[in-house]
Protein backbone atom coordinates (compact mmCIF):
# COMPACT_ATOMS: atom_id res chain seq x y z
CA UNK A 1 0.00 0.00 0.00
CA UNK A 2 1.36 3.24 -1.00
CA UNK A 3 1.71 5.97 1.68
CA UNK A 4 -0.49 9.23 1.60
CA UNK A 5 1.64 12.79 1.74
CA UNK A 6 0.01 16.21 1.38
CA UNK A 7 2.38 19.05 -0.03
CA UNK A 8 0.68 22.66 0.73
CA UNK A 9 1.84 25.80 -1.03
CA UNK A 10 1.51 28.81 0.91
CA UNK A 11 1.42 32.28 -0.38
CA UNK A 12 -0.14 35.46 0.60
CA UNK A 13 -0.48 38.67 -1.80
CA UNK A 14 2.08 41.63 -0.79
CA UNK A 15 0.76 45.51 -0.91
CA UNK A 16 2.24 45.35 -4.38
CA UNK A 17 -0.23 42.31 -5.82
CA UNK A 18 3.56 39.82 -6.04
CA UNK A 19 2.50 36.40 -4.31
CA UNK A 20 5.04 35.98 -1.12
CA UNK A 21 5.47 31.78 -0.71
CA UNK A 22 6.88 30.72 2.33
CA UNK A 23 9.31 27.83 2.57
CA UNK A 24 10.70 26.05 5.77
CA UNK A 25 14.18 25.09 6.46
CA UNK A 26 14.42 21.36 7.57
CA UNK A 27 16.54 20.57 10.62
CA UNK A 28 19.85 18.94 11.16
CA UNK A 29 18.18 15.48 11.31
CA UNK A 30 16.48 16.00 8.15
CA UNK A 31 19.63 17.34 5.78
CA UNK A 32 18.89 20.94 6.27
CA UNK A 33 17.00 21.76 2.91
CA UNK A 34 14.53 24.11 1.84
CA UNK A 35 10.78 22.89 0.89
CA UNK A 36 7.09 23.36 1.07
CA UNK A 37 4.81 22.18 4.07
CA UNK A 38 4.59 18.26 3.49
CA UNK A 39 3.67 15.54 5.20
CA UNK A 40 1.84 12.14 5.97
CA UNK A 41 -2.08 11.75 5.68
CA UNK A 42 -3.08 9.97 8.66
CA UNK A 43 -5.21 6.82 8.55
CA UNK A 44 -9.10 8.06 8.45
CA UNK A 45 -7.65 11.53 6.81
CA UNK A 46 -8.61 13.19 3.53
CA UNK A 47 -5.91 14.62 1.24
CA UNK A 48 -6.57 18.27 1.78
CA UNK A 49 -7.23 17.61 5.78
CA UNK A 50 -3.66 16.54 6.14
CA UNK A 51 -2.35 19.23 3.97
CA UNK A 52 -4.90 22.07 6.46
CA UNK A 53 -3.72 20.05 9.33
CA UNK A 54 0.47 20.13 8.20
CA UNK A 55 -0.07 23.56 7.94
CA UNK A 56 -1.47 24.44 10.90
CA UNK A 57 1.03 22.37 12.54
CA UNK A 58 4.39 23.27 11.01
CA UNK A 59 3.60 27.25 10.30
CA UNK A 60 0.92 28.59 13.13
CA UNK A 61 -1.09 29.91 10.65
CA UNK A 62 -4.27 30.31 12.14
CA UNK A 63 -7.71 29.12 9.64
CA UNK A 64 -9.18 32.86 10.51
CA UNK A 65 -6.17 33.91 8.07
CA UNK A 66 -6.82 31.30 5.29
CA UNK A 67 -8.36 33.06 2.21
CA UNK A 68 -8.60 29.41 0.50
CA UNK A 69 -7.65 26.00 0.31
CA UNK A 70 -7.53 24.07 -3.60
CA UNK A 71 -6.08 21.41 -4.57
CA UNK A 72 -3.68 21.83 -7.74
CA UNK A 73 -4.47 18.75 -9.29
CA UNK A 74 -0.97 17.59 -9.01
CA UNK A 75 0.11 14.69 -7.97
CA UNK A 76 3.50 12.75 -7.46
CA UNK A 77 4.44 9.63 -7.01
CA UNK A 78 7.46 8.53 -5.76
CA UNK A 79 9.82 5.79 -3.45
CA UNK A 80 10.97 7.64 -0.37
CA UNK A 81 14.18 7.64 1.25
CA UNK A 82 13.04 4.34 3.32
CA UNK A 83 11.99 2.38 0.38
CA UNK A 84 8.09 3.10 0.64
CA UNK A 85 6.06 3.73 -2.62
CA UNK A 86 4.32 7.19 -2.30
CA UNK A 87 1.63 9.13 -3.20
CA UNK A 88 1.80 12.89 -2.48
CA UNK A 89 -1.60 15.88 -3.69
CA UNK A 90 -0.70 19.37 -3.91
CA UNK A 91 -2.43 21.83 -1.99
CA UNK A 92 -2.61 25.57 -2.70
CA UNK A 93 -3.49 27.78 0.41
CA UNK A 94 -3.57 31.39 0.23
CA UNK A 95 -3.41 33.07 3.44
CA UNK A 96 -4.96 37.25 3.40
CA UNK A 97 -1.60 38.21 4.95
CA UNK A 98 1.56 36.93 6.51
CA UNK A 99 1.94 36.45 10.04
CA UNK A 100 4.58 35.43 12.52
CA UNK A 101 5.45 31.70 11.76
CA UNK A 102 5.96 29.84 14.62
CA UNK A 103 8.15 26.36 13.82
CA UNK A 104 8.01 23.24 15.20
CA UNK A 105 11.54 22.65 15.65
CA UNK A 106 11.39 18.86 15.71
CA UNK A 107 10.92 19.32 12.30
CA UNK A 108 12.39 22.56 11.01
CA UNK A 109 14.76 25.34 12.01
CA UNK A 110 13.95 28.52 9.76
CA UNK A 111 11.45 29.91 7.12
CA UNK A 112 11.53 32.08 4.55
CA UNK A 113 9.18 34.34 2.52
CA UNK A 114 9.98 34.70 -1.01
CA UNK A 115 9.26 36.48 -3.75
CA UNK A 116 7.85 35.26 -6.67
CA UNK A 117 10.38 36.98 -8.89
CA UNK A 118 12.92 35.42 -6.82
CA UNK A 119 11.33 32.02 -7.43
CA UNK A 120 14.33 29.79 -9.07
CA UNK A 121 15.21 26.17 -9.15
CA UNK A 122 17.46 26.80 -6.41
CA UNK A 123 14.73 28.06 -3.91
CA UNK A 124 13.60 24.26 -2.81
CA UNK A 125 15.52 20.76 -2.78
CA UNK A 126 12.99 18.45 -4.16
CA UNK A 127 11.59 18.76 -8.00
CA UNK A 128 7.85 18.32 -7.12
CA UNK A 129 8.36 21.23 -4.46
CA UNK A 130 9.24 23.49 -7.38
CA UNK A 131 6.91 22.16 -10.20
CA UNK A 132 4.27 23.14 -7.52
CA UNK A 133 5.50 26.31 -6.26
CA UNK A 134 5.49 27.73 -10.49
CA UNK A 135 2.26 26.12 -11.14
CA UNK A 136 0.61 28.40 -8.28
CA UNK A 137 3.20 31.31 -9.78
CA UNK A 138 1.99 30.78 -13.08
CA UNK A 139 -1.87 30.19 -12.54
CA UNK A 140 -3.19 31.54 -9.41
Amino acid sequence: MKKRKAQAVIFYYAENNSKQFLLLKMNERRNHYWQNITGFVEDGEDFIDGAKREALEETSLKLQNVERVEALNTTFEFHDRWGNDVIENVFVIEAKEKWDVILDITEHQDYKWIDEKELTRDSVHYESNYKALKKVRDEF
